[in-house]
């Protein structure tokens, strides 16, 4: 198990019985091995079997290193008492211990009790991500064609709202993306039909379209673009103050600032707002000329400040109340006619997908939902099975899933582990106002009472080193709060170090880059321009045609270079001393691995260093694969500049980036591969026999494919 260390009373919060326990667990505190510590607890203290606790985990991995993690911990409780037998029982148990998604568990519970449902077969299928997409665009399509053809004027009023003449594909993704997203409520139509409802003014309608959900949501929108834009011109007009030569300009800006703090002082009363809004007047730039780059700073930040609050204004305060509200009313009538286009389509959906006796994960959650909620003896069967259900990631859970497991529980046998900090799945509809609720509401152990909920905070990290939590602070201190983040991130909230590692190096620092591609862009120009006046200027190939992710990724590869190459430093906590850096010591963290890790991976390689990437990208997307195809196509038409150029520098033509660019310039107006036959007049021998051999190859291919099959 990970190394926490638990304070005397976090330790006897873990083993508390009579409450439901919410672990808010920062990075790298040892979430997992908060859950493992708490089922050893519950099979040793409390005489448990495992396959009488459910683990729920956001991943399939996930799942499979809790059964690992547990399994080695209770192997280490075994040596230290080879005769326990609840133990023994305990590793033979473990195979069909509930440790799984939700998914999986839905699953589960569908399967057996399929006969709890209407209209769904017991051997259903499952069918994957793209064969779904494929039907609904088959549905949609279906759909909007037999609305066309009936002439149905609800749905032509749709297509003038969201469409183009030309184009009917927004409202088509409008109406799947709402699907999708309603997928995620316990009760998807009534959900639906609710907030069209909030829409229906006609009978509530306000004097203060500010007292108004949207109304204070735009405001809301309007304040915080006046925090910025005052914040930005005081930090201006501090520029100025202090100097005669700017003491007509330094008038101009605190001009501005007492305007915008008037209006922002007025955003409690919409029509009030509106009023000061369309009465705001900027003074006009004073033409008094001073040479001072203050003054074009400051009138170069006052014109930015002047375009996006304009923006902002000039797409909400743009009515009164009254036009306010009745816009929102007729929106009502619109949202009626989009929630029965919608309604529409889930039932034709459903109903091709039960013709075909497949389902998807969705239909899976609301299937074992729908069991749990109209069958108490199946949901008491589950109470009555699990003693204890723990969810790990609480913070991605969703409102569905929070139903299915609150269907299942008893009053006081949920454990939860998460970190709201680390929420990155609203975009598939999870909801971490679920964990923020319980953490606002459950109590701390010095406080609870005995019919309290239980929240233990969990905050020290084991990862890193003192600098890099400071600076972590630092930086989420100011940027995180309710709005931004959905929690205030101050010292209570702080990573605290809990890592063993030595005094800080003075030589240890936190270092930030900043890549601007546009710059970087300038300045290849600036060489290109030069490469064309003079043919033996030395050009830099590193930086020859390099999307941004390119960029980044050279960057990575040189400075992973120099750091083995000068021998950086790194603590060794196995033979606890410092030691020369490693290729394995080093990890490059992305975003998305799918399509940016093959990218990190050839700029590595051509330094000649290691590398592996445990990425998923799809089979297809593999560089060695798009090679490939790339020369299948050229093969084809060899004027394709892309295909050509790939297929050049790759291992079949081994053509140099330096090499590519005086080929380039043998004729910079014509595709490239007129370039290659007009560069054999003009390069030297060696380039020239090398372009020779790649077109007599390509020529060979293109004959064979003539007559021969792919085979």
């Amino acid at each position: 198990m990970s190394k926490v260390n638990w304070t005397p009373e976090q330790q006897d919060a873990i083993y508390e019985k009579n409450s439901n326990i919410l672990v808010a667990a920062a990075a790298g505190s040892g979430k997992t091995a908060v859950l493992v510590e708490r089922m050893i607890q519950k099979i040793i203290k409390d005489k448990v079997d495992i396959d009488k606790l459910l683990v729920v985990t956001f991943t399939n991995s996930a799942a499979s290193e809790m059964r690992e993690r547990v399994l080695k911990a209770i192997d280490k409780k075994l040596e230290e008492n080879p005769e326990d037998e609840n133990l023994q029982r305990q590793i033979t148990l473990l195979n069909k211990a509930s440790i799984c998604t939700i998914d999986s568990f839905c699953l589960e519970v569908v399967r057996n009790h399929f006969y709890e449902l209407e209209n769904v077969s017991p051997n259903f299928r499952i069918a994957d991500t793209t064969e779904i997409e494929l039907l609904k665009q088959e549905v949609i399509e279906d759909i909007f064609e037999e609305k066309y053809e009936a002439e149905d004027s609800d749905f032509a009023k749709l297509i003038n709202v969201y469409t183009s003449y030309r184009d009917d594909t927004p409202l088509k993704d409008l109406v799947l993306k709402i699907y999708s997203y309603i997928q995620s409520n316990p009760f998807p139509q009534k959900w639906l039909t609710e907030k069209i409802e909030m829409f229906n003014l006609k009978d509530n309608l306000t004097d203060d379209f500010s007292q108004t959900p949207w109304g204070k949501i735009l405001l809301q929108e309007v304040a915080e673009e006046l925090i910025d834009d005052i914040v930005t011109l005081k930090k201006v007009e501090e520029s100025l103050a202090d100097n005669e030569d700017l003491e007509v300009f330094f008038k101009i800006i605190r001009s501005d600032i007492e305007q915008l703090e008037k209006l922002k002082e007025h955003l409690d009363n919409w029509d009030t707002a509106f009023e000061v809004a369309n009465n705001l007047e900027f003074i006009t730039w004073s033409r008094k000329k001073v040479e001072l780059e203050a003054k074009e700073k400051a009138k170069e930040i006052r014109d930015e400040v002047k375009k996006k609050l304009g923006k902002v204004l000039g797409k909400i305060l743009i009515c009164d109340s009254q036009e306010a509200n009745q816009d929102i009313y007729d929106m009502f009538t619109i949202l009626t006619k989009l929630q029965n286009l919608i309604l529409t389509f889930e039932e034709e959906f459903t109903r091709r997908k039960r013709e075909k006796n497949i389902v998807d994960f969705s239909d899976v959650e609301h299937f074992a939902l729908e069991i749990l909620l109209n069958s108490k003896e199946v949901a008491k069967k589950y109470q009555d099975k699990f003693e204890e259900i723990a969810i790990d990631e609480y913070q991605d859970s969703n409102l569905v899933q929070e139903y299915i497991l609150t269907s299942i529980a008893r009053d006081n046998n949920i454990f939860m582990v998460g970190d709201v900090k680390q929420s990155i799945y609203k975009f598939r509809q999870a909801m971490p106002e679920l964990f923020l609720s319980k953490y606002e509401n459950y109590s701390k152990k010095e406080e609870k009472k005995p019919e309290d909920d239980l929240k233990i905070q969990l905050f020290k990290n084991f990862r890193s080193k003192e600098k890099v939590l400071q600076f972590t602070n630092s930086i989420f201190e100011n940027i995180m709060g309710k709005t931004l983040g959905d929690i205030d991130y101050n010292q209570e909230e702080f990573l605290n170090l809990g890592a063993d590692y030595p005094e800080n190096r003075q030589d240890e620092k936190i270092e930030i880059h900043i890549i601007d591609p546009k710059s970087e862009i300038e300045e290849k120009e600036e060489i290109f321009e030069e490469v064309e006046e003079n043919e033996d200027a030395s050009f830099p190939v590193e930086e020859e045609n390099i999307e941004d992710i390119e960029l980044e990724a050279k960057f990575v590869a040189n400075q992973i270079k120099k750091l083995v190459e000068n021998k950086y430093q790194v603590w060794d906590k196995k033979q606890e001393c410092y030691r020369d850096i490693e290729y394995r010591d080093i990890v490059i963290l992305l975003r998305s691995t799918r399509t940016t890790a093959p990218i990190y991976e050839q700029e590595i390689l051509k330094l000649q260093m290691p590398v592996f990437s445990d990425s998923s990208q799809e089979y297809l997307d593999s560089i060695e694969i798009q090679t490939i195809m790339s020369l299948l196509k050229i093969i084809d038409n060899p004027i394709q500049d892309i295909p050509l150029v790939a297929v050049m520098r790759s291992n079949i033509g081994k053509f140099t980036d330096d090499e590519l660019i005086q080929i380039r310039l043998a004729d910079k107006q014509d595709n490239f591969y007129t370039c290659l036959q007009k560069a054999k007049l003009s390069v030297e021998k060696d380039l020239r026999e090398k372009i020779e051999s790649f077109l007599e190859q390509l020529r060979r291919m293109a004959k064979r494919t003539r007559i021969s099959s792919i085979r």
